[in-house]
């Protein structure tokens, strides 16, 4: 055992770890108070080599630690790294940040052992061998941390242009992808950025903003004569307000079918985040004046997709309105959009172990026997299987025990013009999260485009409350509708959905 010093300072190497988070603190505080400090703190040469957090957790639990004095050989910066990455969960960015950090340390260690191998001979000097001497400083680093050496002179680089974002990827807000992108940009619409996260960027919505407002999606140009352009503008009606209280202007039972892709809640955006309760409050409105505007036979689709508490913790939002909103009005049929190109995104690492969040939820809101038009969204099965499927005319039996005929199927598909679609609809988007110029969260026209067809009727009114960029209305443009209504408390979103409708 060591005594305990008599002013506590910090060795360099046990600064190269972030502090652990107020709430973490507070459960290993509680930890050491009921169990005691399992893991004394170390020392080296009078300094705290590990166990920072420790000591911080024993004031608050008012525990007297105990201290051992490292004795070790070789580089103790090197030990407190193998030791830390071992109990800690760190990402590859905050590992070469790390790493990073970590080169002066190991520079500082050669330059001692190479005064300690003076006068001790050949042997003397191959036990005080300099680490940097087996390859470059970078990648010996990075060996080190169990990073890649990329990351780290990408952290050179972020360090030389915005030495500020290097504390972010530290404490895992962003990762250095994140981070490189945002060191290109001006440092007025970095600090911009930056705040509107909040230190959320982990999630991926910090790319999806810098993305779509530093290289929206250009839109595909189609050619429309000025009468065609001028046809379209006259159907719409974009409208820029509070959806609550500019659907109240609304005739009652005017509107065929509601498609929406509206705000969720906790989540960063340029127009700003919203509570769950608040959300609620406002998804509740929006049900209630849905179900006056739309006909008796109409029905609204709302798309969600749940998010995180924190990684592992799922928020609930989502299920609690669909439970709510099954209750008061009806619940068609549970619908899912899978978006078949999703990124992996932080909980997927190895650390997390999660799967690829890429389901949205379609919330299909109306009466049982509301309109829908099957034919219109049947799948046409390929040649290749319909060949297959002809010659195979014996009887079968599914996993159910019902019996069923392959040629039989493959008749009815080919009557009608297609086969039955799945509630699970495969489009991907195309790369980006959204599918329009500057906002950060458009729905896949694809997605749109399907609704349109499935639940809007020939020449009838569209509404969608929360229009965005206009996808919605677009969609329902191209496919029939005689009116698009759309609604946005964003200014700049009506001009580019206004933009859109004319051209698209």
């Amino acid at each position: 055992m060591a005594t305990k010093p008599k002013r506590i300072a910090y060795h360099p190497a046990c600064l190269l770890f972030p502090k652990l988070g107020k709430n973490e603190l507070a459960e290993l505080a509680e930890d050491i108070k009921a169990h005691g400090l399992l893991n004394p703190v170390v020392l080296f040469e009078g300094k705290v080599l590990d166990g920072r957090n420790r000591l911080a957790a024993c004031r608050i639990a008012k525990v007297k630690p105990r201290f051992v004095e490292w004795s070790g050989n070789g580089s103790p910066a090197e030990w407190v790294i193998s030791e830390n990455l071992i109990r800690r969960h760190l990402t590859a960015s905050q590992r070469a940040v790390i790493a990073h950090d970590l080169l002066p340390l190991l520079e500082s260690e050669a330059k001692k052992r190479q005064r300690l191998s003076k006068g001790r001979g050949k042997k003397g000097a191959k036990e005080l061998a300099d680490p940097l001497q087996v390859g470059k400083a970078s990648v010996v680093a990075a060996r080190i941390a169990k990073t890649n050496s990329t990351y780290v002179e990408a952290i050179k680089s972020i360090n030389a242009q915005a030495p500020e974002l290097v504390e972010k990827v530290r404490c895992g807000d962003i990762t250095i992808p994140d981070a490189k992108r945002l060191a290109e940009m001006p440092k007025q619409d970095r600090q911009r950025l930056l705040k509107l996260v909040n230190g959320n960027g982990h999630n991926g919505d910090l790319w999806r903003q810098v993305k779509h407002e530093q290289q929206p999606k250009p839109l595909k140009p189609v050619l429309r004569t000025a009468t065609e352009r001028k046809a379209r503008i006259a159907k719409a009606t974009l409208i820029c307000g509070d959806c609550r209280e500019q659907m109240k202007k609304l005739r009652t039972s005017s509107v065929h079918a509601i498609i929406s892709d509206p705000i969720y809640p906790e989540v960063n955006r340029a127009y700003g985040r919203i509570s769950e309760a608040d959300w609620h409050d406002l998804m509740r409105e929006v049900v209630v004046e849905s179900r006056r505007v739309l006909k008796p036979n109409g029905s609204a689709v709302f798309i969600f997709q749940p998010n995180y508490e924190k990684v592992g913790k799922m928020r609930l939002w989502l299920w609690e309105f669909v439970a709510w909103a099954g209750r008061e009005w009806n619940l068609v049929q549970d619908v899912y959009w899978w978006a078949t190109d999703a990124m992996p995104l932080a909980g997927t690492n190895r650390k997390q172990g999660l799967m690829r969040q890429s389901v949205k939820m379609c919330v299909w809101l109306g009466p049982p026997a509301c309109y829908r038009k099957q034919e219109a969204v049947l799948w046409t099965p390929s040649q290749a299987h319909m060949a297959r499927d002809r010659s195979d005319m014996a009887l079968r039996t599914g996993p159910s025990g019902r019996t069923f005929r392959n040629g039989t199927v493959v008749q009815a598909a080919e009557e009608r013009g297609g086969t039955t679609p799945f509630n699970l609809l495969p489009v991907p988007t195309g790369g980006n999260p959204g599918g329009a110029e500057h906002h950060p969260a458009a729905t896949p026209y694809d997605v749109a485009a399907w609704w349109c067809k499935y639940i809007l009727p020939p020449k009838g009114v569209l509404l969608d409350p929360f229009a965005g960029s206009g996808t919605m209305l677009v969609a329902g443009l191209d496919h029939g509708a005689s009116k698009a209504i759309g609604i946005d408390k964003e200014k700049k979103y009506i001009q580019i959905a206004k933009r859109r409708i004319r051209n698209g």
